[in-house]
């Protein structure tokens, strides 16, 4: 109806700015999973029996992961975003994370850092990242805890640091106000 408030905010009227957004969130989630996938397939301990068809394999679980039909709501529905960028950042932590380890460069280990901290802002769930990173490295890249730990230890706390992120998000309890209670 012209002249009502909803004619009046332009993106209630055009969604599909925020539906490419959501797509291009999805996207590049589905391309940083590729990347944990194929890293993950050429380690020592998977090397021998996934290495020559490592590419393959992790195009096959990027590409089933994003036309899967649960994933429709990631890009379908707006309220979704939240989950496609908490999965985006976990995705991007872990694959960071194994990329630091195969360089032993610092840059990888930050950007690990801030892909989680940016995680842990867009949702709670994010909470599980450093573990998995640290479940990651235990299984595919040392093989004892102690070696993880000797290893990796600076990583595994700076990614840790950022659950004050999530803390504090939390403890300022934005959640029930953006579920549209607060009207």
């Amino acid at each position: 109806e012209p002249g009502s408030l909803v004619s009046a905010i332009p993106f209630q009227n055009n969604l599909w700015g925020h539906h490419a957004t959501n797509f291009a969130i999805h996207l590049l989630a589905a391309l940083a999973l590729f990347g944990v996938v194929r890293r993950t397939l050429v380690t020592p301990a998977l090397r021998s029996t996934f290495g020559d068809a490592s590419t393959t394999l992790a195009f096959v679980v990027a590409l089933l992961w994003t036309l899967h039909p649960l994933q429709t709501g990631s890009v379908t529905y707006i309220i979704q975003r939240v989950e496609s960028l908490m999965g985006l950042c976990l995705f991007t932590t872990l694959y960071c994370a194994i990329r630091a380890h195969e360089s032993r460069t610092l840059p990888w280990s930050i950007a690990a850092v801030i892909a989680c901290a940016l995680g842990m802002g867009a949702k709670e769930v994010m909470v599980g990242a450093p573990i998995l990173v640290l479940v990651w490295d235990w299984t595919f890249a040392t093989g004892t805890f102690a070696a993880v730990a000797r290893r990796r230890g600076l990583l595994y706390v700076s990614l840790a640091a950022t659950w004050i992120v999530l803390g504090a998000l939390v403890a300022m309890d934005p959640r029930p106000l953006s579920s549209g209670f607060g009207f």
